[in-house]
């Protein structure tokens, strides 16, 4: 059996464990499996699914409370901001899984509660208290001319969501477990991860998600004024590994990427959009029609719709 780059920086864990919206959901298994056998002879190949950000994309007045992680990641004062929400669909097309398996072990190796041995791989998300993985996707709004206009790096928790080919469908459902640190002031212990995403799954990061978001009216940034825009949406996007930073991967070109893939070339999905002049209560655009709802926390039990 031929492991990716990506396994080979995980030991042999003892915890070892797209579809568009429209297709319908599936339910999560009751609980995380760790006992499945990793198809890992190949390599992964992910894409971004055009169509469902196409067709889920709104842009909405929402009030973000002082309760949302994603008010103190912004940097925003809690209140009513513009929001251009949208949903991120990123199957494995690929021969093999995206496996990365327990991000405890990745962020604390030698599980003495002290990150400073951490393999780069995932940051510990203080708010919210679970880990992200790092330069997971990028994310793009880009102007008439061709100027970005707005970008961030999103880090997620990586699992199966939904099959993202139904004519033939993986034989079964492998990453489904963030995982958490331990917190010694509650007196909870650390919560063993398993993520990955499997040949023929799809990973999905819908709307409502915390900062699954632009702010358009953002009052440390330019202002958004309405018109056309491209939103692009760049999975296992490439960087420059600055000093201490881990390459995993590295392209034909001599970019870093978090994991190696078959071909890199068809990692973008784009969406053309409309910035209105005022979104109405129900929202502008395809995913409107409902009133916006509090933020979720991107676990294991996230919706996907």
């Amino acid at each position: 059996m031929r492991f990716t780059p990506l396994a080979a920086l995980v030991s042999v864990l003892a915890v070892a464990t797209c579809t568009p919206v429209e297709r319908g959901a599936v339910a999560p298994p009751s609980g995380p499996a760790f006992a499945h056998v990793q198809d890992l002879d190949g390599t992964p190949d992910m894409i971004v699914d055009a169509k469902t950000l196409a067709t889920s994309w709104v842009v909405y007045d929402q009030e973000l409370k002082e309760s949302f992680c994603s008010i103190e990641e912004a940097n925003l004062a809690p209140g009513k901001y513009r929001l251009l929400r949208f949903t991120v669909v990123t199957p494995n097309i690929g021969d093999a899984d995206i496996y990365i398996g327990d991000p405890n072990r990745h962020w604390d190796p030698n599980g003495d509660g002290d990150g400073s041995d951490s393999d780069g791989l995932f940051e510990n998300n203080a708010c919210h208290r679970h880990y992200h993985f790092r330069n997971y996707a990028l994310y793009q709004l880009i102007d008439s001319t061709g100027k970005i206009t707005k970008a961030r790096k999103n880090g997620f928790c990586m699992i199966d969501v939904k099959p993202y080919n139904e004519d033939a469908p993986p034989k079964s459902w492998v990453y489904r477990a963030c995982g958490r640190p331990a917190r010694p002031e509650l007196g909870l212990p650390e919560v063993p991860g398993n993520q990955g995403i499997s040949v023929g799954y799809a990973d999905e990061y819908y709307k409502w998600l915390g900062g699954q978001y632009f702010v358009l009216n953002d009052p440390n940034a330019p202002l958004i004024p309405p018109g056309q825009y491209t939103l692009r949406i760049w999975v296992n996007p490439p960087f420059t590994a600055k000093k201490n930073e881990p390459c995993p991967a590295v392209d034909p070109q001599g970019f870093c990427h978090m994991f190696k893939e078959s071909n890199y070339d068809n990692n973008i999905g784009e969406a053309v959009i409309n910035i209105p002049d005022h979104p109405g209560k129900k929202g502008y655009g395809p995913g409107g029609g409902t009133d916006p709802v509090d933020e979720i926390v991107d676990d294991e039990d996230r919706p996907d719709k």
